[in-house]
């Protein structure tokens, strides 16, 4: 008789992700004490898996005989009808992300799962719901394609493109700097997925280097749409007033005054501050807190990356700085522009609109509206008034009254 097949490596993870979910959305112990357990039993399976939880002092050993009694229907639970569950390839603070096999298309497809925990929550259940919807109207093959949104049992699940591949963060995170020409190439695909969903007056709220993924053949698509929103979505426009999204190294100016209004300019930014990134090897504003970061943003000069990579090209330095103006007012207009930019320098030609406005700038031909100060530009902080400026007032002040005390005088 031949051996038992023992399970792969694979399949074993899978089964460990099931139990634990089940366990831990049962109250019966947290994610936390799953991962320690986890760290020192990888692959071990269910049965070892539960005994090391008792050994913890996480179950008792009551609890543990009676999760064994109920692990086939535990387990089972997790499926959701017309997909086979294959590996966990992610997880995030909303939930976990499966690679699986959609049956009725013997397609590969993602599924991500909301944190039991979070669906009891409406705004969270929402906002997962929200980001499926917004992914289906985004339709762009630069934008991870939208399948299916549903909930079975007490799981809620959205189902999504597969992509095989590694995000910019990863290759960042390799040391690897982008080429100008590769570099170029993956921003302008990006680009087109944002000139569509300026289009549908979608934006993102959330570009960096995490959510741009790269396929074997080039190709590059936009992921993690969670904080993207309708611009015309007043409850939601409403509801973002004063809120701070997205990530600090990449975050607009106008993002981090929790700013209502927010529009694709923000996206122009965030894309320019990964663009940044790419192509010098480190953030536009590369400090240690977090606070060190957003006030750069808001007042902060950027240094070109030009100045700090010289391989790369000025037309590609006056592009990033045009994209990254800290007053929106002052950016590519739409993604159309930037998209005919990008253009001009995969042909080796200058920027055409980055180039117009950097020769603005440097002949300080500024229109009347461009001298008043920009409402975008206006700090929280109170302005300070330099000292001698407020003796030169006091002294103003203190002679203007001696002289009315002298006139009052005079007249008597």
């Amino acid at each position: 008789m031949p051996p038992p097949v023992k399970p792969d490596s694979a399949t074993i993870s899978l089964e460990e992700e099931k139990l634990a979910h089940a366990l831990v959305s049962r109250g019966l112990i947290t994610r936390e004490e799953w991962q320690q357990v986890r760290g020192d039993e990888p692959g071990s399976g269910l049965g070892p898996m539960l005994a090391a939880l008792v050994k913890a002092n996480f179950l008792t050993s009551g609890q543990a005989q009676r999760v064994a009694v109920e692990l086939p229907n535990l387990t089972t639970q997790q499926k959701i009808p017309g997909y086979q569950l294959l590996e966990k390839i992610g997880q995030g603070s909303m939930g976990t992300v499966f690679k699986a096999r959609q049956l009725s298309m013997d397609r590969t497809v993602a599924i991500k799962v909301l944190h039991p925990k979070l669906a009891a929550k409406k705004g969270f259940l929402a906002r997962f719901q929200r980001e499926a919807h917004l992914a289906a109207k985004f339709n762009s093959n630069h934008v991870i394609q939208a399948i299916d949104v549903g909930t079975a049992g007490d799981i809620n699940y959205f189902v999504m493109e597969y992509v095989e591949g590694v995000t910019i963060k990863d290759e960042l995170q390799k040391g690897k700097v982008f080429e100008e020409a590769e570099a170029i190439d993956i921003v302008l695909q990006i680009a087109r997925a944002l000139q569509i969903a300026h289009r549908r007056k979608l934006i993102h709220r959330d570009i960096k280097p995490a959510n741009i993924m790269l396929m074997k053949d080039g190709t590059a698509k936009l992921a993690d749409l969670g904080m993207a929103r309708a611009t015309e979505d007043e409850a939601h426009v409403q509801a973002d007033k004063g809120q701070t999204e997205g990530t600090p190294y990449y975050m607009a100016p106008e993002q981090i005054r929790g700013r209502a209004d927010v529009d694709s300019r923000a996206d122009i930014y965030s894309l320019g501050a990964t663009f940044f990134h790419m192509v010098t090897g480190r953030p536009p504003y590369p400090f240690p807190s977090v606070a060190e970061v957003l006030r750069a943003h808001l007042k902060g000069d950027l240094t070109p990356p030009d100045h700090i990579n010289t391989k790369l090209s000025a037309g590609l330095g006056q592009v990033v700085e045009f994209m990254m103006a800290k007053s929106r007012k002052k950016r590519y207009p739409s993604p159309d522009e930037l998209i005919l930019d990008l253009e001009c320098l995969q042909r080796n030609e200058p920027p055409q609109f980055a180039h117009e406005h950097m020769s603005a700038s440097v002949t300080n031909v500024a229109s009347a509206e461009d001298e008043d100060e920009d409402e975008d530009e206006q700090s929280d902080e109170p302005e300070t008034v330099p000292l001698k400026w407020v003796f030169v007032m006091l002294g103003v002040l203190a002679f203007s009254c001696v002289g009315n005390l002298f006139l009052l005088l005079r007249g008597r």
